[in-house]
């Protein structure tokens, strides 16, 4: 064992010297002998001895003391003072830097020895004491403690470092008082940490208390205190030590375990939690809703749609692959319920991974798609049917004709495309209102149908027109014999509402294949034919004729003259605003197309849009309105209108050969608008071409355009993929609107999109929105957005905004 090293200061070379005789004698090592404050301080840190003799007199400007006070206080060495005076100034000084001992000369080498190692016993104590404080405050920290003492008969925090650390204020303190530190905790918690101490205090119950800390950067903070009353003598607390933790981690923990557990309790979609082989350990009450199974049911089993034989085989066999490999699928399957009826379920299931990844649980999330899948089939009959007469409608009439036209090349047949419209409806809806105009459409459909073949198709192509497809027609007499028949079942009279009215039908006849080749082509023959028939007086037929052709060559010179306004700046927008119906605010406007025509004036879109889909430029148009909203939308921001979307109407020939996603690129490149401001509307029909359209849409996602499907419900509904399109908006067909309230099924039919829609988390807009009561239906289902006359007509760029800032909260 290495001898103790002693540094001897004494400024008498005599005394320093004997001094020095003495530690040799007893053992010690003297490493150096100094005689002024100023060596030591040189030469201590070089040193470092385990023990200073400190002559309290000694030469230079710092005595023995001052001296002791400049030694680093990190080395922590025992210094024993050497002195022959006992003045009580001189000993209360030297008692301010802590020595280790006094040794007033002169004195025994026995005194000596003995102060050394009482010296030394001490510092070895005083460091297992600072190795355990250490140790104590690393341990604390680790854990986010923080330690704490309060003195109970003053209050007064004797010890708070640690808790300043908490509190994120190191070296800000808390004044010494615990009335300080309450300062620094919320309102509500004081009462509740003060009565917790009081407590503390009368009953030396120990101290455990949850509050709120503020710090010094106003965040708040869960704290947790607890503490124990240290008595003393006379029982009383002498004082109260204790830690505090910061807790909020946890706390956030519990909220988000609670909140998890309501929702896993309170969602109507199933949830399941599993175990790596998927057995069920947990199970939701949605679960058991859906499912009509028991939690006894299910605990401890596979659920039944994962068993083998459940599936097809190939769809079994991905759901496993893809656990296996990814941990996770989703797809809609099908799963029997506790009474053994199928039920479509869409089901999301991931794997839940340890820190080491390997799978502790699966949780499992089930939606039922009754309804939706009810909704679709629902929708996809309202598709090809039309709602009111429950005949096929212009799109199923397509389909069935092109079929019937493909029998007819194949048969070598004639076949026979009636177009039929009623005289004098009009006269009778205006007058007697759109409710009676119902009931004689209603039964004129009935009665036409009753007058053709079970194989024939009577179709409703809108308002009061209808078309009969009579396959194998080979006879021109039997046509017409149909066509008289037709005619006089629509002339019979009929009663509504105690009232007797008459209508009559004025039907053109065109045929397969002398008249046409295509859809198309016979559907306009035999309307041509009608509006002969109708020349000629109504309640009549017409078979088509060439010659009938050229009463519209002067429609087709109109081809030029739009193709010539688009040329000379004559085409114009109109925006019609869309109003919020929670807020009454403009959520956006629809730019509509009219055409200044310099001797016809103001004309709409049906002079323009049929020459130019004849001509073969309504693409052309369509980039124009394109670029035109743009440009519009531009002028708005420079003016310091608020933003608001334009939606702008897109044709099927824009979507093919991304002309559309092009003419978008290029206006929003010229103008520099934000791409949300844009809002391109498309129909069902022009999903017939659906990849073609879905990769376009997508596209124009991509760029930040928002979608819509224009007049929902009117035209082929690919409801199989629509919640697959990248849409934010539905706009309901104003046929569905303008009977409601009083039409059923205009109402069953609005409140079945809007359902659909806000179950796909799409927003819907009515179009044709007139009156008071159409607002008020559609705010009780739900309806986000209006556009109709209600609340104003299309009107030019330069009234939108006043109209605008008249619908704009004050401020």
């Amino acid at each position: 064992m290495s001898a103790i090293r002693i540094m001897v200061v004494e400024d008498e070379r005599i005394v320093a010297l004997h001094l020095r005789h003495q530690l040799l004698k007893l053992g010690y090592d003297v490493v150096f002998i100094a005689s002024s404050g100023e060596q030591v301080l040189r030469q201590i840190e070089g040193l470092r001895p385990d023990v200073i003799l400190m002559d309290i007199h000694i030469e230079g400007d710092l005595d023995g003391i001052e001296t002791v006070a400049r030694l680093p206080a990190e080395l922590h060495i025992p210094v024993i003072y050497l002195t022959a005076y006992s003045e009580e100034a001189i000993l209360t000084r030297a008692r301010a830097t802590k020595p280790f001992g006094f040794l007033l000369k002169p004195f025994s080498e026995r005194e000596l020895h003995a102060t050394i190692q009482m010296a030394l016993e001490r510092r070895n104590v005083e460091e297992a004491l600072r190795d355990s404080e250490e140790h104590l405050t690393l341990a604390l920290d680790a854990a986010g403690m923080g330690a704490w003492e309060v003195d109970a008969q003053s209050r007064r925090i004797v010890r708070a470092g640690h808790i300043e650390r908490v509190f994120g204020c190191v070296g800000q303190g808390f004044g010494g008082s615990l009335d300080r530190f309450l300062d620094h905790v919320v309102e509500d918690d004081r009462v509740v940490l003060a009565r917790a101490y009081e407590r503390l205090l009368n009953e030396t119950a120990p101290l455990q208390v949850e509050f709120r800390g503020i710090r010094p950067d106003g965040t708040v903070r869960w704290l947790r205190a607890q503490g124990k009353a240290i008595p003393s003598r006379a029982e009383r607390p002498q004082r109260i030590i204790g830690v505090l933790q910061d807790v909020s981690d946890h706390k956030a923990a519990e909220d988000r375990q609670r909140q998890a557990l309501t929702v896993f309790e309170a969602t109507r979609d199933g949830l399941l939690i599993l175990d790596p082989l998927l057995r069920v350990v947990t199970v939701n009450p949605g679960y058991c809703a859906i499912t009509g199974y028991d939690e006894a049911d299910l605990l401890g089993r596979r659920p039944h749609m994962l068993e083998v034989g459940a599936q097809p085989t190939d769809l079994h066999d991905e759901i496993m692959e893809a656990l296996k490999e990814g941990g996770r699928w989703r797809g809609e399957i099908a799963a029997r319920n506790r009474d053994g009826g199928i039920l479509p379920l869409l089901m999301n299931i991931a794997a839940v991974r340890s820190e080491h990844d390997s799978v502790v649980h699966y949780v499992a999330a089930f939606t039922d798609l009754t309804a939706i899948r009810a909704a679709e089939e629902r929708l996809q009959h309202l598709a090809h049917y039309d709602p009111l007469t429950d005949l096929p409608n212009r799109l199923l009439a397509g389909d069935r004709l092109d079929h019937a036209m493909e029998r007819g090349r194949r048969d070598r047949k004639t076949l026979a495309v009636l177009f039929v419209d009623l005289d004098y409806f009009k006269r009778i809806n205006d007058t007697l209102g759109h409710s009676v105009g119902d009931v004689v459409l209603k039964t004129v459909a009935q009665r036409m149908r009753g007058a053709v073949r079970a194989e024939d198709t009577v179709a409703r192509l809108g308002g009061d027109e209808f078309m009969v497809i009579l396959e194998q027609a080979e006879n021109p007499d039997d046509i017409a014999a149909v066509a008289m028949k037709i005619r006089a079942a629509v002339k019979q009279p009929l009663m509504v509402n105690g009232r007797e009215l008459a209508t009559s039908a004025s039907i053109g006849i065109s045929l397969f294949p002398e008249d046409g080749q295509t859809r198309e082509a016979l559907i306009q023959a035999a309307d041509t034919a009608m509006y002969a028939a109708k020349e000629t007086g109504r309640n009549g037929y017409a078979f088509y004729t060439r010659e009938m052709t050229e009463r519209v060559i002067q429609a087709v010179a109109s081809d030029s003259d739009v193709r010539r306004a688009l040329a000379a700046d004559e085409l114009v927008l109109f925006y019609q605003p869309q109003i919020s119906l929670e807020s009454g605010e403009v959520e956006g406007v629809e730019a509509l197309i009219r055409w200044n025509h310099p001797e016809q004036g103001l004309l709409g879109p049906a002079q323009i849009i049929p020459p130019a889909e004849r001509g073969g430029f309504i693409i052309d148009i369509g980039d124009w309105v394109v670029a035109e909203a743009c440009r519009q939308i531009r002028k708005w921001q420079e003016a310091g209108l608020p933003s608001f979307r334009v939606a702008v109407n897109a044709s099927a020939q824009q979507m093919r050969n991304g002309r559309l996603l092009r003419a978008v690129q290029d206006a929003l490149a010229e103008t520099g608008i934000s791409p949300d401001m844009l809002e391109i509307e498309i129909t069902e029909s022009m999903l017939q071409n659906e990849d073609e359209c879905i990769a376009t849409l997508h596209a124009l996602k991509q760029l930040g355009v928002t979608l819509a499907i224009d007049d929902f419900g009117t035209g082929y509904s690919c409801l199989s993929s629509l919640k697959s399109l990248p849409i934010q908006r539905l706009k309901i067909d104003r046929a569905f609107i303008e009977g409601i309230p009083g039409d059923i099924n205009d109402v069953a039919i609005a409140e079945a999109i809007v359902a659909m829609a806000h179950r796909l988390r799409l927003s819907v807009v009515a179009e044709g929105v007139e009156t008071e009561a159409h607002m008020e239906f559609l705010r009780t289902v739900g309806c986000e957005g209006v556009q109709g006359f209600f609340h104003a007509r299309p009107m030019p760029a330069g009234e939108v905004p006043a109209f605008i800032i008249g619908r704009s909260p004050p401020g």
